[in-house]
């Protein structure tokens, strides 16, 4: 973990800079300010202005300026899903191709879903938020929570079971989905399984198979691929769990308690757990009237972040997007209604690290017709080379730009 950590990001303010995200226009859409750096006190707590805010976050995020492979992963690991989107948010931070062999793995880590994270890494991003066993509902959820109470099972004694399974039936090798379930059929009683009316067949229930890569018990080595995890975790926890609440504060802060909980997918007495045992190194700042943390060591940052430059083209479950704290990404609700719609998000186009644009794209045999939509008060910049590197990444030789 050590060599992942001492190159975690270059944070270093860069000299004569300006700043990337400012203000927003009636349309959503963001104008340039420079952010005010230390802001008025509440009861001595300095307050730090939304623009301030996300541009720290953009460079937590590595999209001010590419680093490497490794370095844009381990930020705050990469979400695979819809399958195949890792591959455009990596583009996004780094000018490498994610890593060939072993230092990458991807696991069901935050909220269940892939990620991508670093092999040395993955105590951090899945056992270090496994809240203590009265607390499990908020990992596996409370629908399921419930159900296995109702059988007769607690949460702890579901997960051991089916942990159990699941090394029993991957001892040979990798299964695929289906295979994986019928093992699980094979292996586990009734009560743990749920009926798919749409397969005519008992499945295990997601928030229970899903949170095995979170216990360090599986990885995914293909698309829908599950195996054991190899080699097994070996992390201090409370070293695991000390780094959780750094890289997410860097990537996130200034953030609550709650806005831990949810981006991991915990309880909240263990995000407040994890944010604690800081102690010295966090200290509370106001965002937008609320009391949030951030690392004492970056406030430097905070006050003067590096410019961000350029353009991105962002999925729209892209870690920077899919922030917990939307109301400070996208203060206009109309707008926020439209990039968070239940299904189908569409893609955010970031321009020196100003919101905008959307984008929604399809593909059109070796081309993919991106339709981009600016934002209200919005220059539209060259995003043509942008967007072919996009379409190669979905499998397409070129990109064809229309208006929305």
């Amino acid at each position: 973990m050590d060599r992942v950590l001492g190159r975690a990001r270059d944070r270093q303010p860069a000299p004569g800079h300006a700043h990337g995200p400012g203000r927003q226009d009636p349309g959503g859409a963001a104008r340039p300010r420079r952010p005010r750096g230390r802001g008025a006190a509440d009861h001595g707590v300095r307050t730090v202005e939304p623009e301030q805010a996300l541009a720290y976050r953009l460079v937590g995020h590595h999209l001010h300026r590419r680093t490497d492979a490794l370095t844009a992963i381990g930020a705050c690991g990469i979400q695979d899903s819809p399958p195949g989107w890792a591959a455009v948010a990596l583009h996004a931070r780094s000018h490498e191709d994610r890593p060939t062999g072993r230092s990458v793995v991807q696991v069901n880590a935050m909220r269940n879903a892939p990620h991508l994270v670093p092999r040395a890494d993955v105590a951090v991003f899945t056992l270090a938020a496994i809240p203590p066993d009265d607390e499990l509902a908020a990992v596996v959820g409370r629908l399921v929570a419930t159900e296995l109470a109702d059988a007769g099972y607690g949460i702890r004694e579901a997960l051991d079971r089916v942990g159990d399974a699941a090394r029993d039936a991957l001892a040979d090798g990798p299964l695929g989905r289906d295979e994986l379930h019928q093992a699980f059929r094979e292996r586990l009683p009734d009560a743990l399984l749920a009926w798919c009316p749409g397969c005519e067949s008992h499945h295990l229930r997601s928030g229970l198979w899903r949170t095995l890569g979170r216990l360090g018990i599986t990885e995914m080595p293909a698309k829908a691929t599950w195996s054991l995890l190899d080699p097994p975790v070996t992390a201090d926890p409370v070293q695991a769990r000390a780094e959780l609440a750094r890289r997410f504060l860097r990537c996130f802060g200034p953030a609550t308690h709650g806005e831990l909980a949810t981006w991991t997918q915990t309880s909240t007495r263990h995000a407040r757990r994890l944010i604690a045992d800081l102690g010295d190194a966090v200290e509370q700042v106001l965002l937008a009237g609320r009391k949030r943390w951030v690392l004492a060591d970056e406030t430097a940052v905070l006050d003067d972040p590096p410019a961000a430059r350029g353009v991105r083209l962002l999925g729209g479950f892209d870690p920077y997007v899919a922030q917990p704290d939307r109301a400070t990404l996208v203060p206009d609700r109309a707008l926020a209604r439209r990039m968070f719609p239940s299904v189908g998000r569409p893609g955010v186009l970031l321009h020196d690290g100003r919101l905008v644009g959307l984008w929604r794209a399809r593909k059109a045999g070796s081309v993919l017709q991106v339709r981009l939509e600016t934002l209200d008060g919005a220059d539209l910049p060259d995003v043509q080379e942008e967007a072919d590197a996009v379409a190669r990444l979905r499998g397409c030789d070129e990109a064809q730009l229309r208006p929305a």
